[in-house]
C-alpha cells in the first residue's frame, strides 16, 4: 500500500546537530545554515512509502517468523514483538533527487555536504515516522495497539533482513527503493522498519544507548547527553 508523504520545516535540530557532532546549544549559531540545507533538501525531496501486514508465526523455543518462513533473528525483536500477533512492514524514502543533491555537495563542498547529509538523514526520519503513522492507520483495527517501529541492524535483528523486507513490499515498484548485495539501500536515504500489533496496549522495546551500534563510540554519550533516541523502558 503506496502513501506519498508531506513533510514540513522545521526539522529537529537538536537530531541535525547530534549528526553534525555539535552540542545543542551551539545550534543557534548555525540556525541560518541549517535553514538552508532544509530548504535545499526538501526542494528536492519526494517522500513516499509502503506498507503491509502480515501474521506473526511463533515457533518452538519462542522462535519467530512471518510471511514466507521469514525468521525474525535476535532477543531485541523477540522483545519488541512480545504480546503482538502480527507485523507491519514499512518502507519510506526521500527519493533519487536527495542522493543526486549529495552526491554533487561531495565533489564541490565537503562542509556543505556534511551538513546536507545530517539535514536529509532528519528528513529521512521524519518520513519514516509519518510512514509509520499512516502504517498504524490504515492496517490497524479499531481496538488494537502497535508499537513503535524497529529497523533491520538495530540491536541483534540482522541487517539481512532488508532482503526479505524489500521484495516483500514490493518496494521497488511501489516507492523506487531497492537494496545492494552490500545491504545499502538506494536511494541512500530511506528507512525501512517492523511494527507490532497487538490487541492491548504494547510500548516494544524502547531506544536506548543499551542496543545502539553506536554506543561505544558516541560523542554525546560520552558526555553524558543521550541523544533523541535515548528513552528509558
Amino acid at each position: 500500500m503506496r502513501r506519498e508523504l508531506t513533510l514540513t520545516l522545521p526539522l529537529d535540530r537538536r537530531e541535525i546537530c547530534r549528526y553534525l557532532g555539535c552540542p545543542p546549544d551551539e545550534a543557534a549559531s548555525i540556525e541560518q545554515t541549517i535553514a538552508q540545507a532544509e530548504q535545499q533538501v526538501l526542494q528536492r525531496a519526494a517522500p513516499r512509502c509502503t506498507f503491509a501486514r502480515f501474521p506473526l508465526i511463533r515457533g518452538e523455543n519462542g522462535t519467530l517468523s512471518f510471511g514466507p518462513k521469514i525468521p525474525l533473528e535476535g532477543k531485541n525483536i523477540r522483545r519488541h514483538l512480545a504480546g503482538c500477533y502480527d507485523l507491519i512492514l514499512m518502507a519510506a524514502t526521500l527519493g533519487t533527487a536527495v542522493d543526486e543533491l549529495l552526491r554533487r555537495a561531495a565533489a564541490q563542498d565537503l562542509a556543505r555536504s556534511v551538513l546536507l547529509d545530517a539535514v536529509a538523514s532528519v528528513a529521512a526520519e521524519q518520513a519514516a515516522a509519518l510512514a509509520e503513522n499512516a502504517a498504524a492507520r490504515a492496517l490497524c483495527r479499531e481496538g488494537e495497539y502497535h508499537t513503535g517501529r524497529f529497523s533491520p541492524g538495530y540491536g541483534d535483528l540482522p541487517i539481512e533482513l532488508q532482503r526479505r523486507i524489500i521484495p516483500l513490499l514490493d518496494a521497488p515498484r511501489q516507492i523506487g527503493l531497492a537494496v545492494t548485495r552490500s545491504l545499502i539501500l538506494t536511494p541512500r536515504k530511506s528507512v525501512t522498519a517492523l511494527i507490532g500489533v497487538a490487541d492491548h496496549p504494547v510500548t516494544g522495546s524502547l531506544a536506548g544507548c543499551d542496543t545502539c551500534l553506536l554506543r561505544e563510540k558516541c560523542e554525546w554519550r560520552k558526555r553524558g547527553m543521550p541523544c533523541g533516541g535515548e528513552t528509558s523502558n
